[in-house]
């Protein structure tokens, strides 16, 4: 093959390539992309600042300090919805209460027969799990759900539901929201509605039994 005809085919190859690997990405499912760290890398997940519902979006105060610090309650469930959503039916949720590092809030993490494995610490400020906390998870864990096609086969009960939608709010809502009501749809989703300290109706999102996450 002639040296012209080489470079030709090296050239149009590469840029088959380039155009066609942004459609990919594009294509490719919110779980594809985002699963991986969804709830330990915390900056940049679906809902992070640079994510589906990043800066200006609906929930576009993380980052920042919450209106009111993190309660020990509120950190309980955000670590009993990061097990639920990674399917760590192995690890559960024990004590959590104040730390005796000021303005941190500690969650005990344990395994099936009750022993201590891990303290996930939490700031009040921020809502936010330690950077340390965050790795050391994610070497205690690994990979979440590795067969990814069966994220797809389960389908998450009411009280599931409720407990992912308030630990979303909990986390993105900076002390400010909370969650309404949240009720089963005659297509299998769930209605919910986030509030104002005072009860009134600031945003309502439609959620997917299967995913957890809001339907776009």
């Amino acid at each position: 093959m002639k040296r012209k005809t080489t470079l030709k085919l090296a050239a149009a190859l590469i840029a088959t390539t380039m155009i066609a690997t942004p459609f990919a990405a594009a294509y490719a499912s919110p779980g594809e992309r985002d699963h991986k760290g969804e709830y330990m890398r915390g900056e940049h997940g679906e809902y992070g600042e640079h994510g589906k519902y990043g800066k200006g979006g609906m929930f576009h105060g993380e980052g920042r300090a919450r209106a009111v610090p993190l309660t020990t309650d509120e950190a309980r469930t955000l670590v009993d919805a990061m097990l639920l959503k990674m399917g760590q039916s192995n690890l559960k949720t024990g004590d959590a209460k104040a730390s005796e590092q000021a303005g941190k809030i500690d969650v005990v993490l344990l395994n099936a027969s009750g022993d201590v494995v891990e303290v996930l610490k939490f700031d009040e400020k921020t809502g936010r799990m330690d950077r340390g906390t965050r790795h050391d998870l994610r070497k205690l864990i690994g990979k979440p759900n590795k067969d990814k096609a069966a994220r797809f086969d389960r389908k998450f009960t009411a009280d599931q539901m409720t407990l992912l939608a308030n630990a979303m709010v909990i986390r993105f809502g900076n002390g400010e929201l909370k969650l309404g009501d949240i009720t089963e749809t005659p297509r299998g989703t769930y209605t919910a509605t986030v509030t104002n300290q005072a009860g009134d109706i600031v945003r309502e999102m439609e959620l997917s039994s299967v995913t957890g996450r809001p339907i776009s």
